[in-house]
């Protein structure tokens, strides 16, 4: 988890400040918003995507053959209502194979996690634009020519 934590702090912090660089300082306030907003939401959507996505193939890997159809459903809710059933009825095998499936599902997540990390990558490295040099302005142009001289830029144009 520690590594988990610093790497997302050391990548978000960088991901919304080139992000936010690239925009005009009056801009910078709609846009550091707009970064926050996505974030929560896509926080929010990860989340229930995800916890979905472990709920079923916890439920999915758990095997409750012999159980009464109350006991097996309520096994199929968590990890933890499957250990007290086991610990009702006896069955210590119950309670190995809730921790079993529980780890395949961690196992799912994980691995889908991972591919939606690389999918993100690729896509930012294929759609991601090429860095100037320093000092070139837009066009092969001076890093000084809209200075002094040139003509200001048309309301909206964004140059």
């Amino acid at each position: 988890m520690a590594f988990l934590g610093l790497g997302m702090g050391l990548s978000l912090i960088t991901a919304q400040a080139s992000a936010l660089i690239t925009l005009p300082p009056a801009r910078a306030g709609i846009g550091s918003g707009l970064l926050q907003t996505l974030r929560q939401v896509g926080g929010a959507i990860g989340i229930a995507a995800f916890g979905s996505l472990l709920a079923g193939a916890y439920r999915g890997a758990l095997g409750t053959g012999g159980l009464p159809a109350e006991a097996a459903h309520r096994a199929g809710k968590s990890v933890v209502a499957a250990d007290a059933i086991a610990r009702e009825t006896g069955r210590p095998a119950l309670s190995a194979a809730a921790h079993a499936a529980y780890v395949h599902g961690m196992t799912v997540v994980l691995l889908v996690a991972g591919l939606v990390a690389v999918g993100s990558a690729m896509l930012v490295a294929a759609r991601m634009p090429a860095a100037e040099p320093a000092g070139a302005g837009a066009a092969g142009e001076p890093a000084d020519a809209g200075a002094a001289g040139a003509e200001p830029a048309p309301a909206g144009d964004r140059r």
